[in-house]
């Protein structure tokens, strides 16, 4: 039977003086024609060509039938792919599994600060992920200080300037869900909810890049590795999960690897179920810190490591310990309120780690200069997710103001809403 294709966009913020545009897409399809229409639009805007995909034979066909087997919802789309391009889905010299665009492994860390909060401590009844996602501002050229001609820089975009919130409804498998990808258009999740209300979210583990270094395995390109990738790995959650237990069993089993940066992620059934999962790491032991049906809060460090106040850092806030600190800080913000929250409670909550927020309480312990305005991160958006009514609302960043004092006002948009269709 033939299934009607239908696709909606719609751009926002596509100003000279906006730090990004967003994109906004609809899609309602099989899930190849959810890839075609992904590559497509690849093509079209970021010059992907068959050749981006060139890969090993042999990992290329072992991940092919990875997928296959353990993912076909995802293997349907990579078909996608490949008809797009004019090329058999089996043939093993490429690789379709990413849909890359704007990426390089950043210099300094991304810190993001996410609480999920239960249906039984809200006003509503519904239960909510709450979510700063903070990162690099720089171009791809400047992430990775490679100099570039003049008129090549300026084409040259910011590695967040165009974040996809994109809508899904597969009619041939996978829940619909409603999900803000960057990286990689066709598997990079970051946040997001699926129509089973099942909300999720990643964030670095900080504490496994500082001890790595220069030993990360980064695996930029086609991998030689088989299993999904860091920000894949949500996408296939919200596919395939409708509970915490669901995902708990799905995250346990799935072979992973990390294509930039270790990272960990927290995940919360609308029954108010949630859960951290983190990896040791060396990648040899796997970790899940449930929630207990109370708020839940993570930062950049790895929870499994200081699951207590009293087992976190007690120096004076600086860079290397900004993670303890805002989580600190919603720890406290969060056990001084009245409960039940409502949903203006939870985004003003989130906003006191804001990146600058943060930086303006690292000025007060430091005399050289305003971290602030010279910074090269920003809390990107926030986002608050609602179980119940299958919705997600946005502020994004759109610039800096610097003050007269050297203080920094940002431009932020309003809040967005989106829905997910009943």
């Amino acid at each position: 039977m033939y299934i009607l294709l239908k696709i909606i966009e719609q751009t926002y913020f596509d100003e000279s003086d906006s730090f990004m545009t967003v994109h906004y897409l609809t899609v309602h399809g099989t899930n190849r024609q959810i890839g075609q229409t992904l590559t497509e639009l690849a093509v079209e805007r970021y010059g992907l060509v068959s050749d981006s995909f060139i890969a090993d034979p042999v990992y290329a066909k072992s991940r092919l039938e990875y997928f296959q087997h353990n993912y076909p919802i995802n293997a349907e789309r990579m078909a996608g792919v490949a008809t797009t391009l004019g090329i058999n889905p089996n043939d093993n010299r490429y690789d379709f599994s990413n849909l890359w665009y704007n990426v390089f492994p950043p210099p300094t860390t991304p810190g993001c600060s996410v609480v999920y909060y239960p249906p039984s401590v809200t006003a509503t009844n519904n239960g909510y992920l709450s979510r700063n996602y903070d990162f690099y501002l720089g171009t791809m050229a400047e992430v990775m200080h490679m100099p570039l001609p003049p008129d090549v820089a300026e084409r040259t975009p910011p590695v967040m300037s165009e974040p996809y919130v994109m809508e899904w409804y597969p009619e041939d498998g996978g829940y619909p869900s409603l999900a803000i990808h960057t990286f990689d258009i066709l598997s990079g999740t970051l946040d997001g909810i699926n129509g089973e209300g099942l909300v999720v979210s990643i964030l670095a583990d900080e504490e496994a890049i500082a001890e790595l270094r220069t030993n990360l395995e980064v695996h930029p390109g086609a991998p030689h590795i088989i299993g999904v990738h860091e920000l894949q790995l949500m996408r296939f959650v919200l596919d395939t999960c409708a509970t915490a237990d669901a995902a708990k069993k799905a995250l346990l089993e799935t072979k992973q690897y990390y294509a930039f940066l270790p990272l960990h992620y927290i995940i919360a059934d609308k029954a108010g179920n949630s859960f951290i999962y983190e990896n040791s790491t060396g990648r040899n032991i796997q970790y899940i810190i449930d929630g207990k049906r109370q708020p839940q809060v993570v930062t950049n460090f790895q929870i499994h490591k200081h699951p207590t106040l009293d087992q976190m850092p007690t120096e004076e806030l600086t860079l290397e310990t900004n993670a303890f600190w805002r989580y600190k800080t919603l720890v406290d913000r969060i056990s001084k309120s009245q409960t039940p929250f409502t949903p203006e409670e939870l985004k003003e909550i989130n906003t006191c780690v804001n990146v600058v927020k943060v930086h303006e309480a690292l000025d007060s312990n430091q005399t050289s200069g305003n971290i602030a305005a010279n910074a090269q991160g920003r809390t990107l958006w926030h986002s608050l997710y609602n179980q119940q009514d299958g919705t997600a609302e946005f502020s994004f960043y759109l610039g800096d103001e610097i003050n007269t004092d050297g203080t920094v006002t940002e431009r932020r948009t309003d809040y967005i809403k989106f829905a997910l269709e009943s």
